[in-house]
C-alpha cells in the first residue's frame, strides 16, 4: 500500500470500527438472560468488546498522524484482541438462547448475527492489515540491511 492507499484503508477501517461500536452500544445484553452469573459474564464480554473497539480506534488515529512499526504492531494486536472478544460475546449470546422461542431468544440471536457480521468484516480487515504489516517490516528490514552494508564498506568505496 502506498501512503494514500494506507490513509484510505485506515479511514475505512476507522469508519467500520465506529459503526461496530455504535451497533454494540445499542445492544441491551442485560435483558437477555435471567441467570445472574450468565448476565454478568455477558455484560463483561460486551464491555470488553467496546473497550477493544475504542483501543483499536485510538491506534488508528495515532497511525493516521504518523505511521511507525510500533503503532502498526499495536493496532494488529488490538484487532486480534477485538476478534477474540467478539467471538466470546457471540458465544455468550448464543448460550443465552433457551429451549423456548421467546422474544429474548429472538433478540439474542439477532445480536449474535450482528456480532458475527462484525467479526467477519474484521477478519477481512485483519488479513489486509497483516499483509500491509509484513510488507512494511520488509521495507524496514531492507532499509536496515542497506544501512549495514553501507556502514561495512571502507571509506574509499563510499
Amino acid at each position: 500500500m502506498n501512503d494514500n492507499e494506507f490513509a484510505i484503508f485506515m479511514g475505512r477501517l476507522d469508519s467500520a470500527m465506529l459503526r461496530s461500536q455504535v451497533q454494540l452500544k445499542k445492544m441491551d445484553v442485560q435483558s437477555l438472560s435471567l441467570d445472574v452469573q450468565e448476565k454478568e459474564e455477558l455484560v463483561r464480554s460486551h464491555e470488553r468488546c467496546l473497550q477493544s473497539l475504542e483501543n483499536a480506534r485510538q491506534e488508528i488515529q495515532k497511525l493516521l498522524q504518523k505511521q511507525t512499526l510500533k503503532l502498526d504492531l499495536f493496532l494488529l494486536i488490538d484487532m486480534n484482541e477485538l476478534a477474540r472478544n467478539l467471538d466470546s460475546l457471540d458465544q455468550g449470546l448464543v448460550n443465552t438462547v433457551g429451549a423456548n422461542a421467546s422474544s429474548k431468544t429472538k433478540k439474542s440471536l439477532a445480536y449474535a448475527r450482528e456480532v458475527l457480521d462484525m467479526d467477519v468484516a474484521l477478519t477481512t480487515d485483519v488479513s489486509i492489515f497483516q499483509h500491509h504489516f509484513l510488507a512494511f517490516t520488509g521495507v524496514i528490514d531492507a532499509t536496515l540491511d542497506q544501512g549495514d552494508r553501507d556502514a561495512s564498506l571502507p571509506q574509499t568505496e563510499k
